[in-house]
């Protein structure tokens, strides 16, 4: 039965959940920041727990060599070691992205962050009383690029609400 899950939950596919899976999520962020069901799905932790398992087997998989895609990962030194190459320049990081592992868990790590970020931003603009159409521009840009939108959104936040500390 293992081996079977294991089968189904091919790289390709745990990409195609985790992208598909967190369009709902930041939808109702966007546009229902305050409803029940977006408090009830965001404000939890089972969607943390979803992605930092899904994140934790994958690390895992990178980590031990007899693991499930085996055949992906490079054979001449300990994958352990080759994720902190990163640390040493843009080439070390350039050469570790060739591995479609890394490349997932990565990936994993940066819709995480994202929806992290977004559920922030949304429930600070609720606290801040700023209109959710003001916000909808900042989240889909934090959605699509991170540190843009949130850098929109604090400037909005400033503007509006003239608050410059995140944390009262």
């Amino acid at each position: 039965m293992l081996e079977t899950i294991k089968d189904f939950f091919s790289l390709e596919m745990i990409y195609q959940f985790a992208n598909i899976g967190v369009i709902p999520l930041w939808l109702l962020i966007i546009f229902a920041p305050n409803s029940k069901i977006t408090n009830g799905l965001i404000n939890n932790l089972f969607i943390p727990f979803i992605l930092a398992l899904t994140y934790g087997y994958l690390v895992y998989e990178q980590m031990n060599p007899s693991g499930t895609f085996t055949s992906i990962l490079k054979q001449d030194s300990h994958p352990l070691l080759d994720n902190f190459k990163l640390y040493l320049g843009l080439n070390y990081l350039m050469s570790l992205m060739d591995n479609t592992l890394f490349v997932l868990i990565f990936w994993i790590h940066f819709l995480t962050l994202s929806l992290f970020l977004g559920t922030w931003i949304a429930q600070d603009a609720i606290k801040l009383n700023i209109h959710k159409y003001i916000v909808i521009f900042p989240l889909t840009l934090t959605y699509f690029t991170g540190p843009v939108g949130l850098f929109l959104y604090l400037f909005l936040r400033l503007l509006i609400a003239q608050r410059f500390k995140l944390f009262d």
